[in-house]
Formats: structure tokens, sequence, C-alpha cells
């Protein structure tokens, strides 16, 4: 009996030991949601952490932002070699695996066929202005005078009407030809190049990738040095504009104030259940000791 009352002393400060410091450390979490009764919320409900999850957002959201990644961190990411390398290399490998496909087919993996079509007749629409305009503004009659004189004089050289043929002759013949020339384009003429300009913008989109960089006049090393040095000048000149819009921590901070409490809850004891349950067997140790003390004062 003399035994048992001096090992129960221990033995209670080490079970009031451990449970106070495993419901404290519940009660990190727990309950997840206020409890009322009427009007009265109870005490410590929620617990801390569901309580104080704004704060505990913000918090978390301005050291991330600010001390552990950094726009200069995001910017060095950007800069890295390896980095650099990999985004390079994989944008390469796509177009690679795009040189069989048209244009239309790599265009259409990134906007609706709807949009597309809308779009191609925008571009022949200008494109049919464009020529029918270009045209008009040639001086028509001095063309026709122009290339008419050396064909004609050419024709007729050495004949019995050649000493009539004059540049005077010419230019009278050539001028109403002309106006009516440019009275009939300005009527009809998107009428007449729309068709061409249609049949030459669907042949230049049913043409495959790599006929289209021969037709721009490049390869694959060339194409690879466009894309290096369109990487350095958007690194070099637009990051900085490109991480004033991104805001780190509060990013970081909405992020957790989506989350929902039980996920967070199993967030924190993945990372810290080690420590947690330390603290809670340090409770009982802690217990335990003081019951020894108690069996000396």
């Amino acid at each position: 009996m003399h035994y048992l009352e001096l090992i129960s002393g221990p033995l209670i400060g080490a079970i009031i030991g451990y449970f106070t410091n495993l419901i404290a450390v519940k009660m990190l979490f727990r309950p997840l949601k206020p409890i009322k009764i009427g009007n009265f919320t109870l005490p410590f409900t929620p617990g801390i952490i569901p309580k104080r999850k704004d704060k505990l957002a913000e918090a978390i959201g301005n050291t991330v932002g600010n001390n552990l990644f950094t726009r200069q961190d995001v910017q060095e990411l950007f800069q890295n070699t390896g980095v650099r390398n990999s985004i390079l290399q994989g944008v390469t490998a796509k177009i690679e695996k795009a040189m069989e496909a048209s244009i239309e087919e790599v265009v259409k993996k990134f906007v609706k066929e709807e949009t597309l079509e809308r779009k191609k007749e925008d571009i022949t629409d200008v494109l049919t202005v464009k020529i029918k305009n270009g045209i008009l503004e040639l001086d028509l009659s001095a063309l026709i005078a122009e290339g008419g004189s050396a064909v004609m004089k050419e024709k007729l050289q050495g004949g019995m009407f050649s000493f009539l043929l004059n540049d005077d002759l010419i230019q009278s013949i050539a001028e109403p030809i002309g106006r009516q020339v440019e009275k009939y384009l300005e009527t009809n003429g998107e009428e007449i190049f729309r068709p061409v300009v249609e049949k030459q913008l669907n042949e230049l989109l049913d043409t495959n990738t790599e006929q289209a960089l021969d037709l721009l006049g490049m390869d694959m090393d060339k194409l690879q040095e466009a894309l290096n040095q369109a990487y350095d000048t958007l690194v070099s000149e637009n990051i900085e504009k490109l991480l004033n819009q991104f805001d780190i921590s509060g990013t970081v901070q909405k992020k957790i104030q989506e989350m929902d409490v039980a996920e967070l809850e199993k967030l924190v004891l993945a990372v810290m259940k080690k420590e947690l349950d330390t603290i809670v067997n340090l409770g009982a140790l802690i217990g335990f000791v003081i019951g020894i003390l108690n069996i000396f004062i």
C-alpha cells in the first residue's frame, strides 16, 4: 500500500500532464466551428487556428512574399540557365511536333473554329481593300501609255503606220482607257480581288509549319536563335512589369483563406505531428516529475 501511494502521485501527474497537453494541442484546431447556446458562444470555440485563420493567412503570405519567395527570387529563377533552357527546349519540342501540321490546324489549338473563320473573313476584307486601293493609287494612264507605247512601237516598227505613232497619240488613247479601268476597279475591285485573296489565304493556312518557315527564310536553327532572343528580351525588359501584376503575398494569403479548416489541420499535422506528439509526451513527463517531487516536499 505504501508503494502504491508513492507511485500514484507521479502516475496521476503524468496522466494529468499528458491529457492537459493533448487537449491544448487539439484545441489548436478543434472545434472547427463556434459552438453556440442560444446567442451565447462557448469560450475557446472555435479552435485557435480556425478562429485566427485570416490573421494566420496574412502572416504566412507576408512571410513568403517578403522573405521566402520575393520578386527578386522570381526574376532570378527565370534568368537561371537551367530554367531558361528547359522552357526553350519545351517550346522547340512543341514546334517540331507541329511541323507536319498545317498552320490552320496549329491555330485551331489556340482559338475556336468560329473565331478563326471570323478572323479569316476580317483578314480577307482588309487585304482586298488594301489591294484595290493600292492599284487605284497608281497612275494607270501613265502605266498603260508606257507599256502600250513600247509594245506598239515594237509591233509597228518599220511598218507603214509607224510614222503616225508618237507619244501624244498613245497618251490620248491611254488616258481614257486608264480612267475607264480605274472606274471599273472602283466599282468592282473588291468583287474581283476577294476570291483571289481567299484562295491565297486558304493555301497559306493549308501550308504546314515547316513550309511556312521556308517561306519566311527560316530553319530550326534560326528559329531557335529567334526564340532565345525573344526569351532574353522578355525577361530583361518585361519581367518587372509581369511581377508588378503578380502579388505573391496576396496569392498565398488567398489560398490559405480558401482552404478548408480540416484540410489546413491535415497540412499542419503532416509537417508537425512529431513535434506536437513530443509536446504531449513532454506534458506527461513533466507531470510525472512534479509527482515525484511532491513525495519529498
